[in-house]
């Protein structure tokens, strides 16, 4: 649970977030369609064809395709229906390739409709305060620790996706507003769209390892998940903020993707940035171009490996099991880790190859690490080990 220095925290933030909406339109909508957008995830519930209960937390309603928020972007308004019907018939398409265990209740969705997790105003807010939170820059950011393997900056360097399989852990200890991430970024100077695992209290308000997305736009505008106007759902197994169920074997690796289509046009749907879940390469959902700046081309770093944030006033959270990676004699069982790590590369946009010109990155050595072991055989591809105990205060 939050401590009371977190919740006043956190409402003095959230009455300057207000503040600022007030004058400043974020995603490209006036303040009167960001409200309205708000309001829609607010009241989703009394359009629901089906509600699942997942234990007794989240509630996903299953939403018509075509009556979701995103849809309501700007960038959406002019795309008819035969386009959305050709990207839900597309995106369908994937949706049978999700593994039975990691559907919701082993079904989904109703065909036709996609699950959006039921929010409430207060995690709105939430999300919000965290987005506001959320640094723009990994290097020197206040109680931020990154344990990642990253491309070394080259503004000719051109990437339409990235892709890894991320081993799953459920860090303990993480309270308040602390997070433990195992996660990938794509990126173009202060546009970026990062996915991965997470253990995130103040934004799920459980200890649970879950699915997330966090895009940020010119280093200003930031979203998490489904709260991000403009993007749109098209997996009806499985949602944003997806929970790994409690029978399934421990330290899975799901595979995750972000792939850019061919564009033939500023506006063209063929090149949406999408998002793909696990082996048989599922469509989750996309964002479209238009909400990036230097992004809606092209990716030019990218990233991955984990992270942790803490108050300066607590002791910064442990990365994945807690343990450190060694040079010599590790084993994938016992660390978390990262396999298969690729990148597409602009004119081979559909064939991921390990990437090139990369160096290692530790923001606190020791307390977190990350080890490039290279190329381990093709089930391994190109692996990295980042793990780390925590426990720094004050940095």
């Amino acid at each position: 649970m939050a401590s009371m220095v977190d919740i006043i925290v956190f409402f003095l933030c959230f009455i300057v977030c207000v503040s600022n909406n007030l004058t400043k339109a974020d995603w490209g909508l006036s303040a009167k369609e960001e409200l309205e957008f708000q309001k829609q995830f607010i009241n989703l519930k009394k359009f629901a064809i089906k509600s699942i209960q997942i234990g007794d937390g989240d509630i996903y309603d299953c939403i018509d395709f075509y009556k979701q928020p995103g849809f309501n972007h700007p960038f959406w308004k002019n795309t008819t229906f035969e386009m959305k019907r050709k990207l839900f018939v597309q995106g369908r398409g994937t949706n049978s390739n999700s593994p039975l265990k990691t559907r919701l209740k082993g079904v989904g969705c109703p065909y036709g409709t996609v699950p959006i997790r039921r929010v409430n105003e207060d995690d709105l807010i939430r999300a919000k305060l965290l987005s506001k939170m959320h640094p723009t820059n990994i290097d020197e950011e206040p109680g931020y620790h990154y344990a990642i393997l990253r491309t070394k900056a080259d503004p000719n360097r051109r990437l339409d996706g990235i892709e890894s399989y991320l081993r799953l852990f459920n860090p303990s200890g993480i309270t308040g507003s602390q997070y433990s991430a195992f996660r990938m970024t794509l990126s173009n100077g202060l546009d970026s769209i990062k996915t991965g695992f997470t253990v995130n209290p103040l934004l799920f308000k459980d200890n649970k390892t879950r699915l997330f997305t966090h895009v940020t736009i010119d280093g200003s505008i930031q979203c998490f998940n489904q709260d991000c106007p403009g993007y749109v759902q098209i997996n009806s197994e499985i949602p944003l903020g997806w929970t790994c169920p409690d029978d399934h074997p421990e330290r899975k690796a799901f595979k995750l993707r972000i792939n850019k289509g061919t564009c033939d046009g500023p506006n063209s749907t063929k090149c949406l940035w999408t998002l793909y879940f696990d082996d048989g390469n599922s469509a989750v959902g996309f964002w479209p171009p238009t909400l990036f700046g230097k992004l809606s081309e092209f990716a030019n770093q990218a990233d991955w490996g984990g992270e942790v944030y803490s108050p300066l006033d607590q002791p910064s959270p442990p990365m994945g099991t807690g343990k450190r990676p060694l040079q010599r004699d590790w084993d994938t069982i016992d660390l978390a880790h990262s396999r298969r790590i690729a990148c597409a590369y602009e004119n081979d946009k559909f064939n991921f190859l390990s990437p090139v010109d990369t160096e290692l990155y530790k923001s606190d050595q020791e307390a977190y690490d990350i080890i490039d072991v290279g190329y381990q055989g093709e089930y391994f591809g190109r692996m990295i080990l980042y793990d780390g105990p925590g426990g720094i205060k004050g940095a």
